[in-house]
């Protein structure tokens, strides 16, 4: 896990209360500068997509595909939208929320993360629906 030296603390303490040291490393870094760790197989980006447009989203997860072999699963957790951005509706909502609080805030569509995933070296797998407007977008490292 890498988070922002304000976050990684509190995430590992909720590892450690979770009991999963053993399995999840906190590091303290930012995913948008200096060096993604490699030797991973799996990577997570949670509710991160929507602070970015969509050219720093791709160069966030060319970023992470440089970090990662061939073969290696992304999670993308986010509010992702149908491709007319209007569905599901609170996720549509929360545009607004991160457009008034966000430089470059936005929802986007499972199509973007498509075309994006696939222009980083990235294969869409799927799009998994999870609980409230958060959905679940996974890619493999080709």
């Amino acid at each position: 896990m890498l988070e922002l030296p304000t976050v990684a603390d509190l995430a590992r303490r909720r590892v450690a209360a979770a009991g999963l040291t053993a399995r999840v490393d906190v590091l303290t870094g930012d995913a948008m500068a200096g060096s993604i760790p490699s030797g991973y197989d799996a990577c997570l980006l949670a509710n991160l997509v929507h602070y970015w447009s969509p050219e720093q989203n791709q160069a966030l997860l060319a970023r992470v595909r440089s970090a990662v072999e061939t073969g290696a699963r992304l999670l993308i957790a986010d509010f992702w939208t149908d491709p007319t951005h209007t569905e599901p509706v609170m996720a549509a909502l929360m545009a607004g929320e991160f457009a008034v609080h966000l430089r470059h805030g936005d929802v986007y569509s499972v199509d973007e993360a498509r075309d994006w995933l696939s222009a980083t070296g990235w294969r869409f797998v799927e799009h998994r629906p999870l609980t409230c407007p958060v959905s679940l977008v996974v890619a493999e490292a080709v």
